[in-house]
């Protein structure tokens, strides 16, 4: 009898022991598969979102971005509505243990596919008829768009000759989000914006004021600034457009 109680006992020693190691076991492996398919290791996350986020007392806060992969960033938001300008505010954004959600600014976002994904205070996916507005999407940014000068080649379905050696041309500055140029004779200078799917935005365009002749190209060029919501690039050739009609104006990459 006492025989049969000891055989008893250590093959329950041995049995708890393995449960054991296989829990052990196998909590170990799904930490090892959670952190290799986090979003952190698993996404191209680096980038700039963009998009507008609701607003309880203005008309929406457009909200632009940047996260780096040495885990800095740079957010600017402006209140539609009740200001022209920007908000900027920049610094270091950290993951959660899981490596699925960043936290930028006291706010938290969930990393998806090409999007940041705004939690609420409980970090958890806001819901309702609003849900949907709190995505920022990712901008694939060209790399021949910004920091380059383009020189004006097309206006309106005219194309453009050089008068008194001055061509208008501008440049969109991507570390400070500005556009500068000169229209022909006046310099010009103001914001630029772009979003998801190749849109652009172009606001607070301001220009010298020096008397001009036979400067045709000014005004328009200013107005196609205005109007333009879109923009492509087909071998070095920068149009800016207008939804989908015809280009406004056509610009050429000068090589230096």
């Amino acid at each position: 009898m006492k025989t049969n109680l000891l055989v008893f006992a250590i093959l329950t020693i041995l049995i708890t022991g393995c449960k054991t190691s296989e829990k052990h076991n196998s909590h170990h492996i799904d930490a090892a598969f959670l952190d290799e398919h986090s979003s952190k290791n698993s996404l191209d996350w680096a980038g700039t979102y963009t998009g507008t986020l609701p607003c309880a007392d203005c008309d929406g806060i457009v909200t632009k971005i940047s996260i780096n992969d040495d885990l800095t960033y740079t957010k600017k938001i402006k209140y539609l509505g009740k200001s022209d300008d920007f908000i900027t505010k920049k610094g270091n954004f950290s993951w959660d243990e899981i490596g699925s959600n960043i936290i930028i600014d006291g706010k938290t976002y969930m990393v998806g596919e090409n999007t940041l994904i705004q939690l609420n205070k409980q970090n958890e996916n806001i819901k309702g008829a609003l849900a949907t507005q709190y995505v920022l999407a990712k901008i694939a940014i060209d790399k021949m768009l910004t920091d380059v000068q383009w020189e004006l080649i097309e206006l309106e379905g005219q194309i453009i000759e050089k008068e008194n050696n001055t061509i208008p041309y501008f440049t969109l500055n991507s570390s400070s989000d500005d556009i500068t140029g000169n229209a022909g004779c006046n310099n010009f200078h103001g914001n630029f914006m772009l979003k998801h799917g190749n849109r652009i935005s172009f606001t607070k365009l301001a220009s010298t004021q020096k008397l001009c002749f036979n400067t045709p190209y000014e005004a328009p060029l200013l107005k196609v600034l205005e109007t333009a919501d879109n923009y492509t690039i087909k071998n070095d050739t920068l149009s800016l457009n207008k939804a989908r009609m015809a280009p406004l104006a056509k610009f050429a990459i000068v090589q230096k």
